[in-house]
């Protein structure tokens, strides 16, 4: 799998993660949402090449 998919995919899950601050009850929004952006900023450094999966 190259660069761009793999940081597309994990970009997709963040943006879920993030998204679902709003319909879950376990995690308080606040921690869903920086979970979302550490994973977001995740596939940001896969796609500049500085983290390789």
């Amino acid at each position: 799998m190259d660069r761009n998919l793999s940081s597309l995919l994990i970009g997709l899950i963040g943006g879920a993660i993030t998204l679902s601050a709003y319909k879950q009850t376990y995690v308080s929004d606040t921690g869903c949402i920086a979970a979302g952006l550490l994973v977001l900023m995740f596939g940001l450094l896969v796609r500049e090449g500085l983290i390789s999966i």
